[in-house]
């Protein structure tokens, strides 16, 4: 034990040595973590959030409808774009278009831009299980309860705010920058999904360390590698 923590000193003090890591994005990580990689492409973190295209979204948007306690949803393409046209903050049915999907399975959510640098997931989402299964459907997130517009549980309230409640977990180094004063967001992310980084932390030092080899010494991850295999 005591070993393990004089190891484990060694790494505190190592870490603290080094300048602080900055994140280089996944890019950087696949050159020598091939298999990680390969992993990780296609899989629910690489689309945790994507720009919303032909790829991307898997939901009907050719004229779909759904009704929900009186207001009928409408989901639309019209020259390469999506749009849903719902009940807004006012009660009253507008146009919004779709910028970026949102989860991948079982189902995928959308978001719209509000004011103010405000990103919302409307009350809909499609289900991308297969037909036999009970997908391939538009469906209510709110079917039990009507909530009116200027409720916080209103889609277009807080409940439903990207920025605050959703972005952290989807995207990698997301900053809100959230003007509370102004109710404004100025939000930003290095990756927009959930890259390497998302989990291993900022990776320069480390991407560094390896370009120079072992002349500069062990990287921190082997020294903790190390103290636990002897205290093991």
């Amino acid at each position: 034990m005591i070993r393990a923590a004089f190891a484990l000193a060694m790494l505190l003090a190592s870490a603290a040595a080094a300048a602080p890591s900055t994140f280089v994005g996944s890019a950087s990580c696949s050159g020598c973590h091939a298999e990680a990689t390969a992993a990780w492409r296609g899989s629910h973190h690489d689309r945790a959030m994507q720009v919303a295209d032909d790829a991307t979204v898997l939901g009907r948007f050719d004229g779909a409808t759904l009704t929900t306690f009186g207001v009928t949803t409408t989901f639309t393409k019209k020259d390469g774009k999506r749009w849903i046209r719902t009940a807004g903050p006012d009660g009253k049915l507008a146009d919004y278009e779709v910028l970026y999907t949102f989860g991948v399975a079982p189902l995928q959510q959308y978001l719209v831009a509000f004011p103010n640098g405000l990103y919302q997931a409307p009350p809909v989402a499609w289900d991308t299980r297969p037909k036999a299964e009970g997908g391939q459907r538009w469906f209510s997130l709110q079917p039990d309860e009507k909530i009116p517009p200027g409720d916080l549980l209103h889609w277009t309230g807080v409940a439903s705010n990207w920025n605050q409640m959703c972005a952290a977990c989807h995207s990698t180094n997301l900053r809100k920058n959230n003007d509370v004063a102004q109710d404004r967001y100025d939000t930003k992310w290095s990756e927009l999904n959930v890259g390497c980084e998302a989990c291993h932390g900022p990776g320069s030092n480390h991407v560094a360390w390896a370009k120079a080899g072992a002349s500069r010494g062990p990287d921190s991850r082997s020294i903790l590698a190390a103290a636990i295999r002897r205290a093991g």
